[in-house]
C-alpha cells in the first residue's frame, strides 16, 4: 500500500487513504467494522459480532451474513486502497480461527495513537514528570473529534467498548487537570473545569478540582458556590450528601487554608458518583 490509510472512532466512523473514503455506509457493516476496530489486533470471535447486530434472538443464517458483511468490508478496502485483495485478507482484516482481526500495524488509527499518548502520560506521572504528563495526555485529548463511533448504531458489545472509552478518556483528563493544578495552572483551565463540571453535574472530583481552581485563582467565594451547588443538586436529585473529602475541601477552603498538592496526586481526590 503506497499510501497511509487514516482511520478514526474517537468521533465519526471514518477510513480515508487520500481522497478515497473507505467507510462502509450499510448500518450492519459500520457496527461489525467498529467492533474490529474498538478491538484491533485482537481476534473478535464471529459470536460476539453475531451478539452485536441482533443480541438473542440471531436469524438462522446469522454466521452466513456476518460473512458477507466481512466480504463488503473487504471489498470496500481493496477498492479505497487499490490493492488486490490478497493484501487486504492477508494483512488488514485477517481471518483467524472463529473470528477476524483488524491488524493496525500499517494505518494511523487515532485509538492507537490516543493509547500510546495515554500511556506515555501516565509513565510520565509515575516518573514525577508532571510537565511530560500533561504534554502527552492533553494530545491525547485532542485527538477526540466527539463521541466515539458518533452516527454508528450500538448494539450491547458496543455499548460496553465505548462506554469504557469515554471512561478511559475522562480518567485520562482527571489526570492531567490534577497535574496542571500542581504545576500553578489553575487560572489557565478555568474554563475547560468550568465546562466538564456542567457537562458531568455529579461527578466529586471534577468539582473539587473547579473549587481548588477557583480558589487559587482568588475567587473563594465562586469556589463555595460549586460546592452548595453540586450539595443542592445530588440532595435533591439523588438524595446524597458530598462526599466526606468533598466537604473536607469546602471547610479548608472556608477556613482560608493552603491546599497542598499532595492533595491532587490521585484523580481520586474525592469519590466520583
Amino acid at each position: 500500500m503506497k499510501e497511509t490509510l487514516h482511520i478514526k472512532i474517537l468521533g465519526p466512523l471514518s477510513l480515508r487513504l487520500g481522497s478515497s473514503e473507505a467507510t462502509p455506509s450499510a448500518k450492519k457493516e459500520r457496527r461489525i467494522l467498529s467492533l474490529l476496530l474498538l478491538n484491533y489486533s485482537r481476534v473478535v470471535p464471529v459470536s460476539l459480532m453475531i451478539d452485536e447486530l441482533w443480541g438473542a434472538a440471531p436469524p438462522k443464517r446469522a454466521l452466513a451474513t456476518v460473512q458477507t458483511y466481512i466480504l463488503n468490508i473487504r471489498k470496500s478496502l481493496v477498492r479505497a486502497l487499490r490493492a488486490d485483495s490478497k493484501t487486504v485478507y492477508r494483512d488488514l482484516l485477517v481471518t483467524r480461527s472463529g473470528g477476524y482481526l483488524f491488524n493496525c500495524a500499517s494505518v494511523v488509527f487515532d485509538l492507537q495513537e490516543y493509547r500510546k499518548l495515554e500511556s506515555a502520560g501516565r509513565k510520565a506521572l509515575d516518573a514525577g514528570d508532571d510537565r511530560a504528563a500533561v504534554r502527552s495526555l492533553r494530545r491525547a485529548d485532542n485527538l477526540w473529534d466527539g463521541p466515539p463511533l458518533a452516527g454508528v448504531e450500538l448494539g450491547l458489545p458496543l455499548e460496553v467498548e465505548v462506554t469504557r472509552l469515554n471512561q478511559s478518556r475522562l480518567t485520562a483528563m482527571e489526570l492531567r487537570i490534577a497535574a496542571e493544578l500542581r504545576l500553578g495552572r489553575h487560572a489557565d483551565i478555568l474554563s475547560e473545569l468550568a465546562a466538564l463540571a456542567l457537562q458531568h453535574p455529579f461527578h466529586e472530583n471534577i468539582h473539587a478540582y473547579l473549587m481548588v481552581a477557583l480558589y487559587r485563582s482568588g475567587r473563594r467565594t465562586c469556589a463555595l458556590e460549586v460546592f452548595q451547588r453540586l450539595r443542592s443538586k445530588m440532595t435533591a436529585e439523588l438524595g446524597l450528601e458530598p462526599s466526606a473529602k468533598l466537604r473536607q475541601l469546602q471547610e479548608a477552603i472556608l477556613n482560608s487554608m493552603e491546599i497542598d498538592n499532595e492533595e491532587l496526586s490521585s484523580p481520586r481526590l474525592c469519590s466520583s458518583r
